[in-house]
């Protein structure tokens, strides 16, 4: 997207944030969506993986750096964090857009 949003145009403008508002919202839903399926696999790792942790630090480390276990977690975490960046973005691109839409008259 760029920096310069082009605003002279009051229809174009409200096409331009009626957009940004309804990919926010997508953004939302697909970000719940992940969560609702991610964190408790996150959390079953955590809970499978306490008895071999309360043991020994060594063994859980070794567990944990286990590609078995390593390559879903990190799939896990890492595709949770890029929607919430994603989503920061968008929100970003927003609050952009209602700046540049405050300084000039007549848009909003």
């Amino acid at each position: 997207m760029d920096s310069n949003l082009d605003l002279s145009n009051p229809a174009a403008s409200h096409s331009e944030h009626s957009r940004l508002v309804l990919e926010l919202q997508d953004r939302l839903a697909k970000l719940n969506e992940q969560a609702r399926i991610f964190i408790p696999l996150i959390a079953l790792c955590l809970i499978v993986a306490m008895p071999i942790w309360s043991k020994s630090l060594v063994r859980f480390l070794k567990l944990l750096l286990s590609p078995f276990v390593l390559l879903p977690l990190g799939f896990c975490i890492i595709h949770l964090a890029l929607a919430c960046h994603r989503i920061v973005r968008a929100r970003s691109r927003i609050r952009d857009w209602e700046r540049t839409a405050e300084k000039t008259p007549g848009l909003k």
